[in-house]
């Protein structure tokens, strides 16, 4: 990467972008002991659960940093933003499709006509939800001019408000309410890319003297106290070890806004504020090129874990989950990230792994 290049480039973006990858391969890998993990009661679960349930989120954040406000004309911004997802979604839904049909031999006609409105690979609702964000976002920003600095704190508190009501499925609402009520698609993802666009352009807002303390303790409350209060209060409810897990992974729930904001402002406040190839030339030959990488390392984890990681490593299947999940990550974050250098260097890798 030129150095030109390399100084456009915002540093605690591309760690955040890193972490979020990461997290993604995290959330996924438990699979292989799916039973293990969803319906055996465990404090071990219950832990990993609550730290890596935010994984995708973060992209919509960073997203949200670095997209808004759109200052291009609205038709130039989509064409350019959506041209560089479509066509390895497009790819990548064709590649799942013939694993489906070949490997895991669960191919099924419905798979290919349903493509249009549900990925056919679990992990590609992401790109099908930030192609609409992106079709989206101009008017997104013009609402935001609108409304300025204080409207968007208004719709963020609402937001944050209405990520209590998942919490309450057992003491003041029946478990099969929650997800039908009136806010129960309030901003849903949108929230979290104008919580990017607002943490990067205002910082978290300042309470008076002490406010990294109130911070924190806001911050804990989210990720430490409702989590708690799920599993300790709403168990008497009747509620089934898999329903909990269900509410905190809920991307609107508010053990993943606060666990969101705590990652990225301290990704924010520990990166450096430039790349400084004299000074740290290991960051700045790393980060950048791990981050060019995300998407697709984010597009090929399944085919990786299922078809390379996986199947060389059965012995990891008789350990402990927790192992089997961390050690499972980080040979997939591995393998896709050799896999995705390798394409990168054929002519036409855009059309794989974006640009």
């Amino acid at each position: 990467m030129t150095e030109a290049r390399l100084q456009r480039r915002i540093p605690y973006l591309d760690i955040l972008r890193v972490v979020a990858c990461l997290l993604v391969i995290l959330i996924h890998t438990p699979i292989r002991q799916y039973d293990t993990y969803y319906n055996e009661p465990s404090l071990a679960g219950a832990i990993y659960t609550v730290l890596v349930a935010v994984n995708c989120n973060l992209f919509f954040m960073i997203t949200g940093a670095l997209l808004l406000p759109v200052t291009m004309p609205g038709k130039r911004f989509v064409k350019r933003r959506t041209r560089v997802v479509f066509f390895p979604l497009l790819t990548w839904t064709v590649i799942y499709l013939l694993e489906h049909a070949l490997l895991l031999h669960n191919f099924t006609p419905r798979l290919l006509t349903s493509v249009l409105f549900h990925p056919v690979e679990g992990l590609l609702w992401y790109v099908y939800v930030l192609l609409v964000i992106y079709v989206t976002l101009p008017l997104v920003s013009k609402c935001i001019a609108a409304i300025g600095k204080r409207g968007v704190e208004m719709l963020l508190v609402l937001w944050v408000l209405s990520s209590f009501i998942p919490y309450q499925h057992g003491v003041f609402i029946e478990a099969s309410q929650y997800s039908h009520n009136m806010f129960g698609a309030f901003a849903s993802y949108y929230g979290y890319v104008l919580l990017g666009y607002y943490l990067h352009h205002y910082g978290l807002p300042a309470f008076s003297s002490g406010n990294h303390l109130k911070w924190a303790l806001l911050l804990c409350f989210g990720i430490v106290v409702m989590p708690m209060f799920e599993f300790m209060v709403q168990g008497h409810f009747g509620i089934t070890w898999q329903q909990h897990i269900d509410t905190i992974t809920t991307d609107v729930s508010i053990n993943n806004i606060a666990m969101a904001t705590l990652i990225y402002v301290a990704i924010r406040h520990f990166a450096p504020a430039h790349y400084d190839s004299k000074l740290h030339p290991s960051a700045s030959a790393w980060w950048p090129t791990l981050s060019v990488c995300t998407f697709g390392i984010y597009l090929s984890q399944m085919f990786v874990l299922r078809q390379v990681v996986w199947p060389l490593t059965p012995w990891l299947a008789q350990a402990h989950w927790v192992i089997d999940c961390l050690v499972s990550a980080v040979l997939a974050f591995a393998v896709c990230f050799i896999l995705v250098v390798l394409v990168r260097r054929l002519p036409f890798h855009k059309f794989i792994t974006g640009k």
